[in-house]
């Protein structure tokens, strides 16, 4: 049924929007082809989500071309004057955050660019790849996701550390929330849900894992989430970092230009780099990547300095 899905979606796309039809079948193909199983795996988990909110793809695709509409209008405000439309948090929050109409099509055209974008999906593999290499911790792990979107990250770290102890979701979004529970499920005791800004929530003890996936861009001052985080993560802690320089979005307000400008803001908040990875959004080499101020998603696996 995965495989029928993503021809649906792909088609929706090539009758709805036939330019940017091309791309998306590339990526597919690519993808299809690199890592057939592990992305057949996160198509199949997408399907099982959208199934389950009794979604078509014909609904999918007209939220996820939505986003992609939006996104050209950010790209030429970027593009004309440098610096993103979306000011502050405060404007953020009025025109995304507090609209559930807008937060709904919104969070579903992300979900679903998990496994329509390469850049995307290959984040998510590097992570489910480095993950066991980077952390070493087992049984009595304790992790935080903060700002989770749809918790594929805590999805993956669910998998692979049975034996974890708990997970704290942190988000300030009830529609992020319901939509993480959707795709991380419930695990009694374990799994914790708490809509709070993470600047007011208090944790008993530090964690030993923390996750800060596509965050930083939201903020007025990445650098006060970071300093926060490094506080709470244990001695020998491990905190995975992504965001992305140059992506114009309805809600993204702080501008990375270059991957040393996010190490360099990293390391400034009291954490060292260990290992990173990065993939542009296009298929252009790095030169005209940066000339072109072309979207590129950067991890980074850290600990205390």
């Amino acid at each position: 049924m995965s495989s029928s899905f993503l021809s649906d979606l792909a088609s929706e796309i090539e009758k709805k929007d036939r330019l940017h039809s091309k791309k998306i079948l590339e990526n597919i193909s690519f993808l299809t082809e690199t890592f057939p199983n592990q992305y057949f795996e996160l198509v199949e988990l997408i399907w099982c989500y959208f199934k389950y909110e009794s979604l078509t793809s014909a609904e999918i695709i007209n939220d996820y071309l939505k986003m992609i509409k939006d996104m050209r209008k950010e790209s030429l405000y970027f593009y004309r004057y440098g610096k993103y439309r979306c000011a502050n948090e405060a404007f953020a929050e009025e025109n995304v955050y507090s609209k559930p109409d807008v937060m709904s099509y919104y969070m579903n055209a992300l979900l679903v660019s998990q496994i329509l974008w390469k850049h995307h999906f290959m984040m998510f593999d590097y992570f489910k790849k480095k993950i066991k290499i980077q952390f070493v911790g087992h049984a009595n792990t304790t992790i935080l996701d903060v700002g989770p979107g749809h918790g594929f990250f805590s999805f993956i770290i669910k998998k692979e550390f049975p034996d974890y102890q708990k997970i704290d979701i942190v988000d300030i979004s009830e529609t992020s929330l319901k939509k993480t529970r959707k795709v991380l499920g419930e695990d009694i005791g374990k799994i914790n849900y708490y809509r709070s800004n993470i600047f007011d929530y208090q944790p008993l003890k530090n964690y030993d894992l923390i996750v800060l996936g596509e965050v930083l861009e939201h903020l007025d001052d990445p650098r006060k989430i970071l300093f926060k985080l490094a506080e709470m993560l244990s001695s020998n802690g491990l905190i995975w970092i992504t965001t992305p320089t140059n992506s114009p979005a309805l809600d993204h307000v702080y501008l990375f230009k270059t991957i040393d400008e996010i190490k360099t803001l990293v390391k400034s908040s009291g954490l060292n780099v260990v290992d990173s990875c990065h993939y542009y959004s296009e298929d252009v080499s790095e030169k005209t990547a940066l000339k072109n101020k072309i979207t590129n998603l950067v991890g980074l696996f850290c600990k205390k300095s």
